[in-house]
């Protein structure tokens, strides 16, 4: 099997870990003026990029993607503190690490199982189902964690979902002008919904619940209401794309494991598993930094406006880092690191064990799939 031409066409490539090992090996650091960027694969600098203080999550000439620019779906995406760098989003970036660090993820099965229950399971089209369920019912797990009132709703279960993942998908540099247009339509739709959710005496919000406890705090913080409304939105779309990769990563590997006669025992194999997937076969696997000023990185000279590709994927698999130290790096680290990386995984383990109860067969669902096109998320579309 040939390597992938770049680490962008190793996203959706079927077999990329030898070519990562490769990279963080030999390139940990370099210039691809193909694609036109600097590429950091190693460990050490993929951390050196991501601790700089001239990295910014946007260019600075373009705070939102031009085909969202202009639109509600862009007015979204500008406001989500995790595309945005500055002082101005430090208070509510406390309280969401506050607030996502205090979750109660003990019970996290038993809240799928009961959320899977509005989601049929067809067994005469088990891809299907699967890709369904791997990136609804990680946005409604999240939902569910934060009090919001989904498990026995399925009209507002299965609405927010798809509004969810609607707006995920228009976030793409590969979106059509289709999903682009049906993005603005979700952003619409969810600021609305989550207005209702955070209003005073909303029922669906009961006191002392996590959401409430973050408006709470983030209001007392100086945070406007709107911003607020806009974040927690923004978690549930955290929830999407990269829990149904890891999911569906998750699966292929139970698969490959299952073709192979091995049957780890269910008590501790889907956190091994995830573990597994997590550093070998990560959902996200790769981001970028922009650097806002001239800077020296990696023994070399980068000029403001150079754009850096972290190879998320191959730091995880650099052979350099000693084995008690290795890590996974999909879910980065500093300044903009996911801040529900304990959540996102307890969720995914939480909907494979929803899956297989449900009669999902990984070994089956390995024979017929490809992976969603992707220049950074390693999503397996099952056919």
């Amino acid at each position: 099997m040939p390597m992938p031409s770049d680490p962008l066409a190793a996203v959706t490539h079927p077999d990329p870990t030898p070519y990562y090992r490769g990279l963080a090996a030999r390139r940990p650091f370099y210039r691809d003026e193909a694609l036109g960027l600097w590429v950091a694969a190693g460990a050490a600098e993929v951390e050196a990029v991501l601790a700089h203080p001239a990295s910014r999550v946007r260019p600075l000439a373009q705070p939102v993607p031009p085909a969202l620019a202009g639109s509600p779906a862009g007015a979204m995406f500008g406001g989500l503190i995790r595309m945005n760098d500055g002082a101005w989003n430090a208070p509510l970036k406390g309280v969401l690490r506050k607030r996502m660090g205090a979750l109660e993820l003990a019970g996290m099965r038993q809240r799928v199982s009961a959320l899977a229950q509005d989601f049929p399971f067809d067994p005469t089209q088990p891809g299907a189902t699967v890709n369904h369920w791997m990136f609804s019912l990680p946005v409604l797990a999240v939902a569910d964690a934060l009090g919001l009132a989904v498990t026995g709703r399925p009209g507002v279960a299965v609405q927010a979902a798809a509004q969810v993942t609607a707006f995920a998908r228009a976030m793409s540099p590969l979106a059509t002008s289709q999903e682009t247009a049906a993005g603005s339509e979700a952003a619409t739709w969810l600021q609305a919904w989550m207005r209702e959710r955070l209003s005073a005496g909303e029922p669906d919000l009961a006191p002392g619940r996590p959401l409430d406890a973050l408006r709470r705090e983030a209001l007392a913080a100086g945070v406007a209401q709107e911003v607020i409304a806009t974040n927690a939105i923004g978690l549930l779309i955290q929830a999407c794309e990269a829990t149904a990769g890891l999911v569906g990563n998750m699966l292929v590997r139970l698969g490959r494991e299952m073709a192979q006669d091995r049957h780890p025992d269910a008590s501790g194999a889907l956190r091994d598993v995830a573990a597994l997937v997590l550093r070998e076969d990560p959902p996200v696997q790769n981001t970028r930094r922009f650097l806002a000023a001239d800077a020296r990185l990696c023994g070399a000279d980068l000029k403001a406006g150079d754009a850096v590709l972290l190879v998320l994927a191959a730091a995880s698999l650099d052979e350099r880092v000693p084995a008690d130290s290795a890590r996974p790096w999909t879910f980065g680290a500093g300044r903009h690191a996911c801040p529900g990386d304990a959540l996102a995984v307890s969720v995914a383990q939480a909907v494979v064990a929803a899956l297989l109860v449900r009669g999902a067969d990984p070994a089956a669902l390995l024979r017929a799939f490809r992976y969603r096109p992707s220049l950074n998320t390693r999503i397996p579309h099952f056919l």
